[in-house]
């Protein structure tokens, strides 16, 4: 479930739908609700084949006591939370994301791990940058930063990712490609040592708005393409995502961008791993500057 297979594992749950929620209930009665993951990587199957509703349905029905997945812990919750900011960042529902921001910080205190606090200052940083609040990303930023020094429990190296990943479209944001690149070294690197393929498509997203940064287009397309090869499917809601795709597709021609995605798509997932590494990155681009390419 890590690696790009895991979309064809996916797609045969969902198939089951029925059948799964009642082996997982079963699971449940038996004294196992860890079974319960099952119905939030369905949700996000449907939010990337653009089925937020669908989506929406599978996250209620996974915390609902009434699905028999019995009670979970506070870490559960937070990660429960962290799926629902996800999801009403794609829905745009502003007011729900910052309330499910809260309350997930709030459980994320209870904890020991400072490692899930700084994961959900991340996800308001991506939050920030996305409405143009970069005074508050920053702190968000700065604060996680410093906190995930030298950390190695889970999920720390997920944490360091998603903070480099956002740290990289903060700079971008604000002009600073130096930046951009280390943060996209800082991000790779942490998403390389979590082994999680899926998350370091993050990276790959990332890396493909630094091509687009210096007007190399088509490389931003085949990089698109590399992400949704890592994530193990194509993100159809995810506004960075439909952005990216939407301004390649102006800047190249809607075949040539296919074309591009395709390349990337089409790699397997140790190129993949390979093609998005800022560090060839950085020998492609030289000195190029942005509008040049």
């Amino acid at each position: 479930m890590r690696g790009p297979s895991r979309l064809a594992a996916l797609h045969v749950i969902c198939d089951e739908y029925d059948n799964t929620l009642a082996a997982l209930r079963r699971r449940c009665d038996t004294g196992d609700a860890s079974g319960a993951v099952t119905l939030p990587l369905c949700a996000q199957l449907r939010q990337y084949d653009d089925d937020l509703d669908g989506a929406l349905v599978d996250l209620r029905e996974a915390r609902s006591p009434a699905g028999g997945f019995g009670s979970l812990g506070v870490g559960d919750e937070v990660f429960g939370d962290l799926r629902w900011i996800d999801l009403y960042l794609r829905r745009g529902d502003t007011g729900r994301v910052i309330a499910t921001i809260g309350s997930a910080r709030e459980r994320a205190l209870r904890m020991s791990a400072p490692e899930m606090l700084f994961l959900v200052d991340a996800w308001e940083a991506v939050f920030r940058v996305r409405r143009g609040d970069l005074d508050r990303a920053r702190e968000l930023l700065d604060d996680a930063e410093r906190g995930l020094r030298g950390g190695t429990l889970f999920p720390g190296d997920h944490a360091r990712t998603l903070v480099g990943s956002v740290r990289a479209a903060y700079c971008l944001e604000t002009g600073d490609l130096a930046g951009a690149e280390r943060a996209l070294g800082t991000a790779y690197a942490a998403a390389f040592a979590a082994r999680d393929l899926p998350i370091l498509s993050l990276v790959a997203v990332q890396a493909a708005a630094f091509a687009e940064a210096h007007g190399r287009h088509q490389r931003a397309a085949v990089l698109l393409g590399a992400a949704s090869r890592l994530r193990g499917a194509h993100d159809r809601t995810d506004r960075q995502v439909r952005d990216l795709t939407r301004r390649g597709r102006a800047a190249l021609g809607g075949d040539a961008f296919a074309a591009a995605y395709g390349t990337g798509w089409e790699l397997d997932g140790k190129t993949a791993v390979t093609a998005v590494a800022p560090a060839r990155l950085r020998r492609e681009f030289g000195t190029a500057r942005p509008g040049h390419g």
